[in-house]
């Protein structure tokens, strides 16, 4: 097996290259300090407590910064009278928020959060307190709580942002591939190839800006976008990440269309794929390694995909020459897989730190990905076995049917991809063993 051969003196792969290096450098080291996702460690008064005079304050102290932009923070009154507070950071430790409490009387209390974490999943949960004489504990009030995701949802997954984040991505990815083919084989803009390709620098911001919405609207702590909300999402790391995804990926359509530059809009898709590697559970779980590591995941990916649509529109020019393009994408597609398993088992590792957590949902789901990437091997095997009887294909029958072939084998493969879209919005067991609470009530 031999590492395929294209356009090593080329200038342009070159610039992707030396592009995307820097792009991930600079990310890395911007989320180096992440780690996990937000933990609510502590809380005064504690949960459970009995107290005998008011408190003054509800303090929340997390694993992470706290904006209080982005915070919630509901004390319900033994009446069920819901009371918003007006929140701050500690003065001495960004980790706290703390809200002023006017003179609470006797009963018990129960104090709700919701908070945006680093990765940009929503978090909330809710404890109770009592002042003197207890009382029953009040209902739960928050929409966060009684709802942990917006619109249907799986395992607590909101589904239409997950799927508008994996066909954004695999949109993304599709696009860097198929300039990478028309790049490197030197193919017109005119091309049918580039015709497919500038659909997909059409699409893919569409997509993007879908899920940037959609994840707009979920992470809010009741659903609704107003300018306050806006405002303190966009405020937030995840937010700035998400947005500048949406709005740098209108590049490879201005490359395709004013500038009319193949290889300007192969560069264009750099940043795009490096802030895609840089949200979700990759900048909250050890992100000096597993940024790169969704990177790798992701250039494999726009390979693949890219290369076996690049056979399916390519405009038809001989036996021969498909034989010899069929070739080069297979040598390609065989070094993308191999990428994808090595990166993606190190993802699990990452995230599911024990045997037993494969069984969770987000282990589950996994699985399912596994199997897909299963059915893709074998048609891989299926595929090359056909490539040795390409070159006595002289009626193109052969050519037919493989074509034919190659979409199902893509088919295959965009539903792994949305299985992929899904998983970035599955909590992680990581989570549960590190502590994380859910948006559950934790009064006995």
């Amino acid at each position: 097996m031999q590492i395929p051969r294209f356009a090593r003196d080329d200038k342009v792969v070159r610039r992707v290259i030396w592009a995307g290096a820097l792009a991930l450098a600079a990310v890395v080291r911007f989320y180096a300090v992440a780690s996990a996702h937000v933990t609510l460690i502590s809380t005064r008064p504690t949960a459970n407590s009995t107290l005998t005079t008011s408190p003054t304050s509800i303090r929340l102290e997390f694993s992470e910064t706290m904006e209080p932009a982005v915070a919630h923070v509901i004390l319900v009154s033994p009446d069920g009278r819901s009371t918003p507070l007006s929140l701050a950071n500690d003065p001495h430790d960004a980790h706290i928020i703390m809200g002023a409490t006017q003179n609470l009387g006797p009963g018990t209390y129960r104090v709700e959060w919701h908070v945006l974490s680093e990765d940009g999943h929503p978090v909330g949960g809710s404890y109770v307190f009592t002042v003197g004489t207890a009382t029953a504990p009040p209902p739960t009030t928050s929409a966060a709580l009684v709802k942990p995701a917006w619109g249907p949802s799986i395992a607590g997954a909101p589904l239409i942002p997950a799927v508008l984040r994996g066909l954004g991505v695999g949109s993304l990815a599709t696009l860097a591939g198929l300039l990478f083919y028309l790049v490197t084989t030197k193919t017109s803009l005119e091309s049918r190839p580039a015709r497919v390709a500038l659909w997909f620098s059409i699409i893919t911001p569409v997509l993007l800006a879908g899920h940037l919405l959609t994840w707009t609207i979920n992470a809010a702590p009741d659903y609704r976008l107003t300018a306050d909300w806006l405002s303190s999402a966009f405020s937030t790391s995840a937010g700035r990440t998400e947005l500048w995804r949406a709005l740098l990926s209108l590049l490879p359509l201005w490359a395709l269309v004013f500038a009319r530059r193949g290889g300007l809009a192969l560069v264009a898709t750099v940043p795009s794929l490096v802030l895609s590697a840089a949200v979700g559970h990759s900048i909250a779980f050890q992100p000096s390694l597993s940024v790169p590591l969704k990177l790798l995941h992701l250039v494999a990916l726009a390979g693949w995909v890219g290369g076996l649509l690049w056979l399916v529109v390519s405009d038809r020019r001989g036996v021969e020459q498909f034989a010899a393009d069929t070739g080069r994408v297979s040598a390609i597609a065989l070094w993308s897989v191999l990428a994808i398993t090595i990166s993606g088992v190190l993802q699990v590792v990452i995230l599911v730190p024990r045997f037993a957590d494969l069984w969770s949902p987000y282990g589950i789901t996994v699985f399912a990905k596994v199997a897909g990437l299963g059915v893709l091997v074998a048609f891989g095997a299926y595929h090359r076995r056909t490539l040795l009887r390409l070159p006595a294909d002289l009626d193109g029958r052969v050519a037919l049917g493989f074509r034919a072939s190659l979409r199902r084998e893509i088919t295959v493969l965009w539903l792994v991809i949305l299985l992929g879209g899904f998983l970035g919005y599955v909590s992680p067991p990581a989570s549960a063993v590190a502590g994380q609470p859910s948006a559950q009530d934790s009064s006995p």
